[in-house]
């Protein structure tokens, strides 16, 4: 299945993915709540899993910087 990651304030491609399964730990979606998970993610007609994130010029421009520290744990978990 692929998976694209977008900014979601200024819709930027941030990531992409190609996985056989998707394992929601090793993304970090499983500790979503329902609401969050149908904000943050869908799947487009043709199996494509879209999740929001933020990219890193976001970040800054807000000042997250432990957005940007989650995210990395998160891509290390899944490579």
């Amino acid at each position: 299945m692929r998976v694209y990651y977008h900014c979601d304030l200024c819709g930027r491609g941030v990531a992409q993915l190609e996985l056989d399964a998707v394992d929601e730990t090793k993304l970090g979606l499983d500790c979503l709540t329902a609401e969050e998970r149908d904000d943050i993610i869908s799947v487009d007609e043709t199996g494509i899993m879209h999740i929001k994130t933020l990219c890193d010029r976001c970040v800054d421009t807000l000042g997250l910087d432990e957005v940007r520290t989650m995210r990395s744990s998160l891509y290390s978990r899944i490579q």
